[in-house]
């Protein structure tokens, strides 16, 4: 089997001039590979099993027997890759702190540095508990781009072949 390094290059020329971008592919011992792909407008099916099939044609099953697996990086897939970021742009995400702690909120940016979240919090107000926007610098506590950022889990969403 191919590296990952060397199937990652194949897929990001299968996807070069689509709306596609890769966001994460691993190979198990037994080369089971799994290929994650999104866009800013979803995926769909048929955009998996499209990509599944140009690269099957690009790996040789003479020498090595495989599976394929393409699915989209869907709802409660950590962010891996700026474009997901950019995708969620104002849109409400959980996030996992490196303490641990989840919390949601609206993405409103993102950078090296961490992320901004709008979160709504209790604080309370003369003697009374009230909810209120508070914006929150993620800054050093998680790590971009790394695995503490998805939608919130509500579903899923992929496909095989």
């Amino acid at each position: 089997m191919k590296s990952t390094k060397e199937i990652k290059e194949i897929i990001k020329s299968i996807l070069e001039g689509s709306e596609l971008f890769l966001v994460d592919v691993s190979i198990s011992a037994d080369n089971s590979l799994e290929v994650y792909i999104d866009s800013l407008t979803g995926v769909n099916v048929g955009k998996c099993r499209e990509v599944c099939k140009k690269l099957d044609a690009q790996l040789d099953r003479e020498t090595e027997d495989f599976a394929i697996t393409v699915a989209s990086a869907g709802i409660g897939y950590p962010f891996k890759v700026a474009q997901q970021y950019e995708k969620n742009l104002n849109k409400e995400v959980e996030a996992k702190l490196l303490t641990g702690e989840k919390i949601q909120g609206i993405l409103k940016s993102y950078s090296d540095e961490g992320i901004v979240l709008e979160c709504e919090e209790k604080v309370a107000v003369e003697g009374k508990k009230k909810k209120s926007l508070v914006t929150r610098l993620l800054k050093n506590k998680i790590t971009f781009p790394q695995q503490g950022v998805c939608p919130p889990p509500r579903g899923a969403e992929s496909c095989g072949t």
